[in-house]
């Protein structure tokens, strides 16, 4: 009985084990393939933003609120001495603030306690330098904020730009092979003077999407034209662009 309850243990294991694995194998060809579709619009990278949004439904402390924070930070490189700090715990606010910025790297993570039963994590970071480890740094970021609260949205945004003014013409010609290539259906699109926003729902993006006019959408690519810096800016996002563009 011992052996068997032992085989069963084992199986229940290994079969766990493939589960995960069988999710972060997904979840990394997900962001792989929105990589090489930025990689194919021609641009060149500006700049990556991942911005998470974590609601805390437990009486969090002050000190577990710093822990996560910390995590954070640790998860994504830094030492806890390279952090800047700032708090507000009082009976009218309570409030940690930490922030590391690098010459191509900002990282702020706010933390507000608004009651016993309502807190919120919220996490921003911008990398203008590299955008090959937005996998890395999506999943470091998603396995410390699951760890506290099962209400974590996070959005995700590769920015580029074309050192030239596009054609309307060509920017749905990119609009098109984007969507194309990431198997996604148009939901709505916003057109005006040299900008373009298109939300769309993606099969290659299965568990990001949000609800958008009845509708399930998780891609969304906006292409505008700068005039004060005469270039084309391209954003492509799941599951929308939380950045003021």
């Amino acid at each position: 009985m011992k052996g068997t309850k032992w085989i069963l243990s084992f199986i229940s294991l290994i079969l766990i084990g493939v589960v995960i694995s069988y999710a972060e194998t997904r979840f990394y060809n997900e962001y792989n393939k929105l990589v090489k579709v930025f990689d194919e619009t021609g641009a060149d990278f500006k700049f990556y933003s991942i911005k998470a949004n974590t609601t805390i439904d437990y009486d969090i402390s002050k000190d577990e609120m710093k822990d996560i924070s910390l995590q954070i930070f640790n998860k994504l490189g830094f030492e806890e001495e390279s952090i800047n700090w700032d708090e507000k715990w009082n009976d009218n606010e309570k409030q940690i603030y930490s922030h590391i910025k690098e010459e191509n790297k900002n990282i702020s993570i706010i933390g507000i306690k608004k009651s016993d039963k309502e807190a919120y994590i919220i996490v921003d970071i911008l990398n203008d330098k590299v955008y090959k480890n937005i996998m890395d740094t999506y999943n470091n970021l998603d396995n410390v904020l699951n760890k506290y609260s099962s209400q974590v949205d996070i959005y995700t945004c590769i920015a580029g730009e074309y050192t030239k003014r596009l054609q309307i013409n060509k920017y749905d010609d990119i609009l098109d092979k984007i969507l194309y290539n990431m198997s996604a259906e148009e939901i709505d699109r916003v057109e005006e003077e040299n900008f373009i926003s298109v939300t769309a729902y993606s099969k290659l993006l299965n568990d990001n999407y949000l609800e958008y006019l009845g509708n399930k959408i998780n891609l969304n690519i906006g292409i505008r034209y700068s005039e004060d810096d005469e270039k084309t800016l391209i954003y492509i996002a799941t599951p929308i662009i939380k950045l003021d563009y």
